[in-house]
């Protein structure tokens, strides 16, 4: 009935979002990028779009969106040796951001970034860990994963705030 066209119209706009927050993520990850010394990677804004998702979307197509953007532009980019720990670990970021909020920014979502930084360290450490088949290897990309998640947060609470000023959550109405 109209209840379930209600809930399918929901579900299509909440899924496209998603693929499109996939896009900008794969996008931002691929074509921006700060290379880390000694060749150990990059720092890119992609992490900003999966906090921003997280902050709008329900969690299922957050953590989808992120998931597959993320995962997407370590196929694309050369490195699929990472695409299934990338798959995991970007999904896990979404989790701990909130939408229920009427502003993208609030104290949840700034801690929120902070568990993010750790499950982004922590995850990528064990990924190296397996991919190295060494412990004290991945030591050396700590710092830099730090850097990524602090950057990452930075320019979200940034953006988020501008998103907030032009009320654009409340405007994308996803939840109608």
């Amino acid at each position: 009935g109209k209840e379930g066209k209600m809930k399918s119209s929901k579900n299509l706009r909440c899924g496209v979002a998603a693929a499109m927050f996939a896009a900008l993520t794969c996008v931002l990850t691929m074509f921006i990028k700060i290379p880390i010394l000694g060749g150990q990677g990059y720092i890119h804004p992609g992490d900003m779009v999966i906090y921003l998702a997280a902050s709008i979307l329900p969690l299922p197509f957050a953590a989808a969106g992120a998931a597959i953007g993320g995962a997407l532009a370590d196929i694309l980019g050369g490195a699929a040796v990472w695409a299934p720990w990338t798959l995991f670990i970007k999904a896990a970021l979404t989790v701990f951001f909130t939408r229920k909020k009427s502003t993208v920014v609030c104290g949840r979502n700034i801690a929120a970034c902070a568990a993010a930084a750790v499950v982004t360290v922590g995850g990528y450490y064990v990924a190296e860990g397996f991919i190295y088949g060494s412990w004290t290897t991945p030591l050396l990309s700590v710092p830099w994963n730090a850097a990524q998640a602090v950057s990452s947060a930075a320019i979200y609470i940034a953006l988020g705030f501008a998103f907030d000023r032009l009320r654009l959550k409340n405007r994308l109405a996803l939840e109608k």
